[in-house]
């Protein structure tokens, strides 16, 4: 008998359950081992839930973390603060941990997996990053043979349906943000997707681990597609493009560059036909090539999948020990990031149409919105320009050109 400590029950939470429930006797067949969640930890236990009643619902972590028979503790709880203390007294405690929390696992991922290794227990992240997507175990199997080059992806698919929405239909962005929220693809607030922090932390991880070297959250050049409008959609499409937020990061001279930003993309291009709600990953490996993966990035079954993809990797015992993340000392070079852009500033006076007319190749507007491409100039030139000008970020939309 495998038994599982559950924390949390809500939409990955519930997503375990029934998953779980439905394979119970396939799983049982296939492993040899009965599994099933013994004890979950939730906020409130007199609300009505269809659960096995064999299933335990308890208000204290205490009652898992002390519970001798459970060995695997999934924590699908999205907070950060609790969920450190959840994750680092399993360990200690020795149980093996399966999260679907990309903020925790990106805010202590040297830490917890040094812990890990330490204690010789299993910490498995899957569902942290593109949700039912299988990429992270995929991603270290191929850092045995591989040097990875190269990760970047659609990894937020808030964002993604958002700015699906507004190329596909012309509408704005405050009129399909509050159709996302009403159908429960975005958060009553969205910050944490639409400012990029959500595609951060997840590319945090998957940098981490594809170019074996420590890249904390602050190391990434962050911007996200709050300030996008229609205006600019109409732009780009006359562009033959469309607009995706990408996470990607680079391997340069002894160092990487990494960065977050809206990305025009033309329309023969990979990226510009994974739309709505989808996430996709790829990576570059010097003897395997390019990897693409594609599929559901959230989800109640996509990640509850997820989860339990590494939970029966614990059962199975077919996860490895080791500690995946590398010791290379990296220096950022994101100040060297250059490339194309395009670039809309609303509100402008003379003074700002002059300057930016100055690292422009094209204007494709410049009544009351201006609008430029510009030459191939540096990322870091262009964000100082905004700053020396007082332009707020409400004001502008910066795109960088996929060619």
């Amino acid at each position: 008998m495998v038994n599982i400590g559950l924390l949390g029950l809500g939409t990955v939470g519930s997503g375990v359950v029934e998953i779980l429930d439905k394979r119970k006797e396939k799983l049982k067949g296939l492993t040899g081992h009965d599994i099933r969640i013994k004890k979950v930890l939730v906020n409130d236990s007199s609300k009505k839930r269809k659960l096995d009643p064999e299933i335990e619902l308890v208000l204290d972590f205490d009652e898992i973390l002390h519970d001798e028979e459970i060995s695997i503790i999934v924590e699908v709880t999205g907070d950060v603060e609790n969920s450190y203390k959840y994750i680092s007294q399993g360990l200690k405690a020795g149980k093996n941990i399966v999260t679907a929390n990309k903020a925790v696992v990106s805010k202590y991922f040297e830490e917890f997996s040094a812990l890990a290794k330490e204690k010789d227990l299993a910490f498995l992240y899957e569902a942290s990053v593109a949700g039912g997507i299988p990429v992270l175990k995929p991603l270290k199997e191929q850092l045995l043979l591989n040097e990875v080059s190269q990760v970047q992806g659609i990894l937020n698919g808030t964002c993604n349906y958002i700015l699906s929405r507004m190329i596909d239909e012309g509408k704005n962005y405050h009129d399909i943000l509050k159709s996302a929220q009403d159908m429960g693809y975005a958060e009553a607030d969205p910050t944490a997707d639409v400012d990029g922090i959500d595609t951060m932390r997840k590319l945090r991880i998957l940098a981490t681990l594809s170019l074996q070297g420590k890249i904390n959250e602050e190391d990434i050049f962050m911007d996200g597609i709050s300030s996008i409008t229609s205006f600019d959609i109409e732009v780009i499409k006359k562009m033959n493009s469309t607009v995706k937020l990408i996470g990607e990061a680079k391997s340069y001279k002894d160092g990487f560059t990494a960065v977050v930003q809206p990305t025009i993309v033309p329309r023969d291009n990979y990226f510009a036909n994974v739309n709505l709600a989808h996430n996709s990953v790829a990576f570059n490996g010097s003897e395997v090539g390019e990897l693409k993966f594609y599929g559901p990035g959230a989800g109640k079954l996509p990640t509850g999948n997820a989860v339990l993809s590494d939970v029966l990797d614990i059962v199975t015992k077919t996860y490895k020990k080791n500690n995946p993340l590398g010791t290379a000392e990296l220096k950022n070079y994101n100040h060297e990031i250059k490339g194309r852009y395009y670039l809309r500033v609303s509100d402008a006076d003379d003074n700002i149409v002059r300057s930016l007319r100055r690292i422009s190749e094209e204007m494709p507007s410049n009544k009351g919105q201006v609008a430029i491409i510009t030459n191939e100039i540096g990322l870091m030139e262009i964000k100082d320009l905004l700053d020396s000008l007082n332009i707020e970020k409400g004001r502008y939309f910066l795109g960088r050109i996929l060619d």
